[in-house]
């Protein structure tokens, strides 16, 4: 009989994955969660308490828009530290449970070795990717590929409950993971699972077992990451059989195969689908110092900004030419930051590896606030904040904008942070004033967590204040907490 892990390991699993982990590069917090790390033992005992006191439901829920491609956005769910760290342990002590029912063609999610491949998102897709390329160079393969419309969106939760009852959990834990996904929906405006949580992944996984059987089931060679389905075969109609049932079982569970991106492909095209062998060999290039290897990965990033961009190649290229030192691509990137705003990050994560260039990227950051004020570009905004924070990119126009952005209560609360951030870190004495004042009158208490930072930055906050919120239940005990033990403040990463 297999032998559990102690429940509370996935609390501390959750708390490291949230301190550490990929979560945190969509939704950053503007210190790190030095607070919460400065509290952690009090504020594990509350999360302990609300679990077995069955207090599971999310107390509040902020979706962002983030951006997918240039128009296009994905609704990304902001629960709070506590809720965040009930939900994926809630999830984490099923995942092992789950993984028992996937078969070896699923990637994303995996909880093999104590959970250690689901720190490496990234290496799993590689994996899969050459894997694919494998099956395409033992046969002439043909390429069946799809994927699901709006997927965590369109999972059916009534449907979800029934999978997780079915795998064995500790019925408490069951009960309580289905009241937190039930009442997510009843406390937002999203559908399905939350977005943003990595442990989310593993429900899905559990949601699409029946696709996986299936194609096991025909004996098809069959690669899966979260909802990207790959098929393999030498036959065009096994391939379009194959698709036909899987739509079907898709339909059953109230989800819609994507038309645009459901094709069969021909040997030629197939490879082209699968991330190129020349990034493999670019990649080794650099790693043992080849002398062309940096000009092929510049010909890559020129090739994927020429005509119609290839994101996924300039993501590949921007990295690796960040960690070379390689500034052929600032020029590009220091114009394009507006029409490529949906890879804001990797765009100012390479322009941060060239700080003497700091006038130039400072230029460049004030121009594009300009260019998108009283337009919907939140997310570059709290981007280029939070950029500049980092960067230390001081200006006072930056500073005016931010002042903006601060007092727009129509935005939404992230770019507010960073706004508030940056001008506690840039701040005169009357904006320390002013910050004050606009503690006194903001409601959202993400930005007045925020807010009070930056008033200590600015040093412009009275310990009595900070004594009597730390005395308090509010969501502000924690912050208040830590800025009285005068704390270094790490900047946002």
């Amino acid at each position: 009989m297999r032998r559990r892990r102690p429940f509370l390991s996935y609390l501390d699993e959750a708390w490291t994955r949230l301190l550490h982990g990929r979560g945190r590069s969509e939704i950053p917090d503007i210190i790190n969660w030095a607070d919460i790390e400065a509290s952690w033992g009090d504020v594990r005992a509350n999360v302990i308490s609300a679990l077995r006191e069955g207090r599971v439901g999310p107390d509040y829920v902020e979706i962002l828009d983030l951006p997918k491609n240039p128009v296009a956005v994905r609704p990304i769910a902001r629960l709070t530290v506590h809720d965040r760290l009930v939900y994926d342990t809630l999830v984490f002590s099923i995942a092992e449970l789950v993984e028992e029912q996937l078969h070896s063609s699923v990637h994303s999610a995996r909880w093999g070795n104590n959970g250690k491949s689901f720190w490496s998102p990234v290496n799993s897709w590689v994996t899969m990717q050459k894997r694919g390329v494998g099956f395409m160079l033992k046969a002439p393969y043909r390429l069946a590929r799809s994927d699901v419309v709006s997927f965590y969106e369109h999972i059916d939760v009534g449907t979800l409950s029934i999978d997780i009852q079915s795998i064995g959990a500790i019925p408490w834990v069951t009960e309580h993971l289905i009241k937190f996904l039930r009442m997510f929906q009843s406390s937002s405006h999203a559908w399905g699972i939350p977005q943003g949580p990595d442990s989310s992944a593993i429900l899905a996984n559990l949601y699409l077992l029946p696709v996986d059987e299936f194609v096991h089931r025909v004996g098809l060679d069959y690669l899966r990451y979260s909802d990207d389905m790959m098929i393999f075969d030498t036959e065009r109609e096994s391939l379009r059989n194959a698709l036909l049932e899987i739509n079907a079982i898709l339909r059953s569970r109230r989800l819609t195969m994507s038309t645009t991106k459901t094709n069969i492909y021909d040997p030629a095209q197939a490879l082209s689908q699968l991330e190129s062998l020349e990034k493999d060999a670019i990649n080794y290039g650099i790693k043992i110092g080849e002398p062309d290897a940096e000009e092929r990965l510049y010909k890559l990033f020129l090739e994927a900004t020429a005509g119609e961009q290839i994101d996924r190649d300039v993501k590949f290229s921007l990295f690796r030419m960040g960690n070379v030192k390689d500034d052929r691509a600032l020029g590009w990137a220091l114009r394009n930051l507006k029409e490529s705003h949906h890879l804001a990050n990797e765009i100012l994560r390479y322009l941060g590896c060239f700080p003497e260039r700091r006038s130039a990227i400072g230029r460049a950051y004030i121009s594009t606030m300009r260019l998108v004020e009283d337009h919907k570009y939140d997310n570059l905004e709290q981007r280029i904040l939070q950029a500049a924070i980092r960067q230390r990119v001081h200006s006072a126009k930056i500073r005016d904008m931010a002042w903006a952005i601060l007092q727009n209560k129509n935005k939404p609360s992230l770019p507010r942070e960073f706004a508030s951030r940056y001008l506690g870190r840039v701040s005169t004495i009357a904006d320390g004033q002013l910050l004050r004042r606009q503690f006194e009158n903001e409601s959202d208490v993400n930005v007045r967590r925020a807010l009070l930072v930056a008033m200590y930055e600015a040093h412009s906050i009275s310990r009595p204040l900070l004594e009597s919120l730390a005395r308090s239940s509010s969501r502000l005990t924690w912050v208040s907490r830590y800025l009285l033990t005068h704390p270094r403040i790490p900047l946002p990463r």
